[in-house]
């Protein structure tokens, strides 16, 4: 009985004690914001009808500028990703074929209606009190409602109106910025979004190229035309 009531006691103090020590606050400066973003990437999706999954390469430039690569088992390239704004084009060199639009003509099925979401997804700006442990809610940079989890001043979850979430882990910092290694978006339209970084460069200077496809030779098509990947 007493062994019993030592562990009724103690199991719950040892059990938080060992959480917040997995979870150490991390060292950065709130001062020093992420505009430049460039990583290797595993990228896979899921949704209701299927699911793939690849590797490649990402640039990122905040706000809204994003070039995202993927490749084939084999190394060469099956697609590309631009985006800048409100605008975006898929580049698919296999088939020569080149789909541009505004985000709004992306289809709502098949998975690629994720890139609609992904300035949200790249907008997570860490609490300037990197002790801050909070769940708030906040207008995002699109004006939309949104709640965020921060955890030692780190966003951890985010979800909007709409009932998407997503989800940032594996925190590092990098030149005292920090970065999750994985952001995983779950969205209400039933697909999933998994994004995984490796080698990270954070605020490196970025080539205006690195943003603007080259449609040279490809068959441009409307983004409205596309049906899936």
């Amino acid at each position: 009985m007493i062994l019993l009531r030592f562990l009724k006691i103690c199991l719950p103090l040892l059990l938080l004690s060992a959480c917040a020590a997995s979870l150490p606050p991390l060292t950065y400066n709130p001062a020093v914001p992420l505009e430049t973003l460039s990583a290797a990437v595993s990228l896979s999706v899921t949704t209701a009808e299927t699911g793939m999954s690849a590797s490649g390469f990402l640039v990122y430039r905040r706000p809204d500028q994003l070039h995202l690569v993927v490749l084939s088992p084999f190394g060469t390239t099956l697609m590309e990703v631009f985006a800048r704004g409100e605008r975006v084009t898929l580049l698919y060199p296999g088939k020569s074929v080149a789909y541009v639009g505004t985000i709004d003509e992306l289809p709502t099925s098949g998975g690629l209606q994720g890139w609609r979401m992904m300035r949200w997804i790249m907008d997570a700006v860490p609490s300037s009190d990197n002790r801050q442990s909070a769940t708030l809610e906040r207008s995002a940079a699109d004006g939309r409602q949104e709640t965020v989890t921060y955890e030692n001043g780190l966003v951890t979850t985010k979800k909007n109106g709409d009932g998407d979430q997503v989800y940032y882990s594996g925190y590092t910092a990098i030149n005292g910025i920090p970065l999750a290694s994985e952001i995983d978006l779950r969205s209400s339209r039933n697909y999933q979004i998994r994004l995984l970084l490796a080698e990270p460069e954070v605020n490196s200077v970025l080539e205006e190229a690195a943003f603007l496809p080259l449609l040279d030779g490809l068959t441009v098509l409307p983004l409205s035309e596309l049906k899936g990947f």
